[in-house]
Parts: C-alpha cells; structure tokens; sequence
C-alpha cells in the first residue's frame, strides 16, 4: 500500500538579505526531483476538487501523475490543452483560495503545492520547445480571420486555443511587449518578463502574430479590422485606468498611482535587462507609503524597498484578516522589510511650498457591521487623525476598465462602470461577431480567470466561424 507524506515539499527561494537589492526572481522553482517528490505526495482523487477549485479547471490530476511518471513534457502537453499560458498561472495564481485550497490533503496536513508543480512542467516545456510536440495538434487549415485587441492573458488564451484550431490570428496591442497587466503591472521577481516572452514566443510558433505598439481606436479602427477581413473580434484590453482615492492633495508631486509606479519600474528594469539591479532613474525618497492591502500594494511596497527606500508602509484601513493580498505575499513582503500600518486611512496629502508631498494625515479606524463584501465596515474614529512625514506616497486602491476605445463603438453596451456586457457562456457582446473577457468584462480579476474568460470565448468564436462558413458554403 503506498503511504503518502502529508509535509509539503517546500520550494526554494532567494533569501530575504539577498532579495533587496536586486529584481531577481524571488522563487526559484522546484527541480526535477523536488517536482517528483512534491507529486508522489498527491491522492489521485478520483473527483479530483482541485480541479474543480480551479476556475478554468485545469487537468491537475492527471499531469501530477505524468510526473510521478517521469513523463514530464506530457504532462506539459496535457496542460496546454485547457491552460493557455501555465508558465504564468504556475507563478502568479492565487492557489491557496483556488486549487491547493480544495486539496484534501489539507485534512490531515498540507495540500499538494500544485502551483509548483505547474510552474516546473511549464518551465521544462518552454526550455524544450523543439521536443514539444507542437506539430502533433490537430491544426485544420482554416482561412478564417480573427482579431484579438489587447495582448494580456485573456487575449493571449484567445490567440493559443483558436491557432490549435487552425484559425489566422493576430493580436494587437499597445504595450511595446506582450503580456498586458502581467508584463507592466507584476514585477520582474514574481514573475519575469522573459517568461512571458517564451509563452509568446511559443504561441508564435503556433502561427499567433503580435502586433505591438499599435493602439486599436486610434492607429487603427475595429472598422479598419473588419475591412481587412477579420471576421471576428475579440476585446481582451483589461482593466488598467487606475482608482485615484479623492483625498484632498494626491495632486501633489510624489503621489502617485501603483500602476504608473509599477509601469515606470518595469520600463526601466528591462533597460538594464539582463542586470535587474536597481534602477538609479527613480527616487522615492527614503520614506514611502502604500495605500492599499492588495497584490498590487504589496508589489508596490517591495519595489521600494528595492529602490532604496529606508521606511516603507503598508497603510490599510482594516486588519490583515480582511486584506485581499494573498498571504505569500504579505509574507514576503514582512521578510523584506515592509511595514504595515492597520486601521488607517488617509484623509489628505500635506506638501511644501513647492507642490511636493511631505506628510500624511492619517485617521484611525474601526471595523463595524458588515459590508455588501462580508467584510466588517471601517468606520473613523473622530479625532485620532495624525500627521505622518513621507517622501513619496503610491495609491493602490483599485482598477477600472479603460473607455478610451469601448466609448467609441456604436452599439456596444457596458455596464454603468464602463466594463463591456456579455453572454456570461460565450463573451459574445451585443455586437455581432466581437466578444469580449477578462477584466475588461469582469473588473479586476485574477490571471487564470482572464485564461478562462478567453478560453470560453475562443470556442465560442470558433462556433461562430463555423457556423458563418457553412452559411456562406
């Protein structure tokens, strides 16, 4: 009778002294042996409710037991049949609340770290391109046009299923790489642009083309797409106008939205590519504060830290208990140094006579009833507001959909907030022959529901060319 180990296998990491100074990738990745360790400790459920904790349900069970079998670029394969992008997802998937999260294993002790165990068979696929079985897809010769709009993950899993079926596709984007919010908006130690790259340089290979530095609504017009014989459309372009918090004073210089931080940071990482030390461009002063208790905020946070910041907080409204960080996060972000600041919010920024920041004046909190969220209310204690001096504080409180090009289209609904209305089963939108996902449907959402989002609509686009093929047979 096989015996199971309930302790994880842990994975390997770059040490907390060693981390700041650098934009080096944090987790270094299982081996093949700690990878064949870690799934010998899987049950092999028969209903498998990782799987079904998975919002796009990736075929976990079965490529953990490719491993065990040392089959590892078939377990790959067998992955890149539901999951468009796993190099990306095997870093940056929010596991605890999702697959790992539904582990049995958690009865007894820890859950299998299937995240781990994604990430390695992926990266081992990407290092092994030309033993990757691509040839082996069922890819039918179809003249059919599709145009993907926006180069993040919900696109690119457009681009991946819909090239697997044969299907010419091009995806533009205004970014000068792909990826979209993964490749400007998460840091180069969680996740490396050079992964994201290699995914993209795998979907070109399966006749996926990029179309970078082009900005749809402006360049060129969904008109000008469908004159070029585009049949079908699909908007993937997120959710990237950053939520500016209304205290009086973020006008101020040294105020500034985690999304323009991150971004600027990125830019100049990959400018000194393939260093990734500290960029010397950018001067946060020596104290900095980060509104907000997301992924975002803690990305912020531990950018500065790595920008040579003395004082970096984490300021946050309610307790660690409610914040939407996952925890990996807020635990690396301790380790490296980042503070936290709870039962806070800023009530204005105080500058000096040359429109710079110089304080914050902070109230303090207490948590009341419920939210619609079901998280406790906070609610100001009146008179505990506090002056706090900084250098430079970042705001990173949330994400809305950009209108820039979903105002100009006639005929296409959005919801009051502006993100683009729906066939929740398809992503088909009120206009015929364009659908729409990810966060530019949703909000801001997680990377593996915009993989979901685009694997839904690819079939349904594929429904629909088909359907209009026969129709003009």
């Amino acid at each position: 009778m096989r015996t199971y180990s309930w302790t994880q296998v842990p994975m390997p990491s770059m040490a907390a002294g060693e981390r700041t100074n650098t934009f080096d990738e944090v987790a270094l990745g299982y081996s093949y042996q700690l990878a064949k360790e870690e799934a010998e400790r899987c049950l092999q459920c028969k209903h498998p409710a990782c799987e079904e904790g998975c919002p796009n349900h990736n075929p976990i069970r079965d490529f953990i037991r490719l491993v065990r079998e040392d089959r590892i670029l078939e377990a790959a394969e067998l992955d890149l049949l539901q999951n468009a992008i796993p190099s990306c997802t095997g870093r940056v998937c929010a596991w605890e609340k999702q697959c790992e999260g539904a582990c049995p294993m958690t009865i007894k002790g820890d859950n299998i770290k299937i995240g781990a165990i994604e990430r390695f068979i992926s990266d081992h696929a990407l290092a092994h391109m030309d033993e990757l079985h691509l040839e082996r897809w069922p890819r039918p010769s179809r003249a059919q046009k599709v145009a993907v709009v926006g180069a993040g993950p919900a696109g690119m899993a457009v681009g991946h299923f819909l090239s697997r079926d044969g299907y010419d596709v091009t995806i533009f984007d205004s970014w000068i790489m792909p990826g979209g919010v993964m490749a400007y908006g998460i840091p180069e130690y969680v996740l490396p642009n050079e992964v994201i790259l290699r995914e993209a340089n795998r979907l070109t290979r399966q006749g996926v083309k990029f179309e970078m530095g082009v900005t749809v609504g402006k360049d060129i017009t969904l008109a000008d797409l469908k004159k070029q014989g585009y049949e079908a459309i699909f908007i993937g372009i997120g959710a990237n106008k950053a939520t500016m918090s209304a205290v009086p004073g973020e006008d101020l210089k040294g105020v500034i939205t985690a999304k323009d931080f991150l971004m600027r940071v990125t830019a100049d990482v990959m400018n000194q590519y393939p260093s990734r030390q500290k960029p010397d461009t950018i001067d946060v002063g020596q104290r900095v504060i980060v509104v907000g208790a997301g992924n975002t905020a803690m990305d912020a946070a531990r950018s500065a830290i790595r920008l040579g910041a003395r004082e970096v907080k984490i300021v946050y409204r309610r307790t660690e208990s409610e914040s939407p960080s996952r925890p990996i996060e807020i635990h690396h972000a301790k380790d490296e140094g980042v503070e936290f600041e709870y039962l806070v919010n800023p009530v204005r920024f105080v500058g000096d006579e040359t429109g710079r920041v110089t304080h914050v004046e902070l109230q303090r909190m207490r948590l009341g009833a419920p939210d619609k969220s079901g998280r406790p209310r906070p609610e100001p204690i009146p008179g505990s507001e506090f002056l706090m001096p900084i250098d430079t504080a970042i705001l990173a409180i949330g994400y809305s959909p950009e209108r820039d090009l979903t105002d100009k289209v006639e005929g296409l609904q959005l919801d009051k907030w502006g993100s683009v209305v729906v066939n929740p089963e398809t992503g088909a939108t009120s206009i015929e022959g364009m659908f729409a996902g990810g966060d530019v449907v949703t909000g801001a959402n997680t990377v593996v529901h915009a993989v979901a989002a685009g694997r839904k609509s690819a079939g349904a686009i594929r429904r629909y060319l088909e359907e209009r093929a026969r129709a003009l047979a």
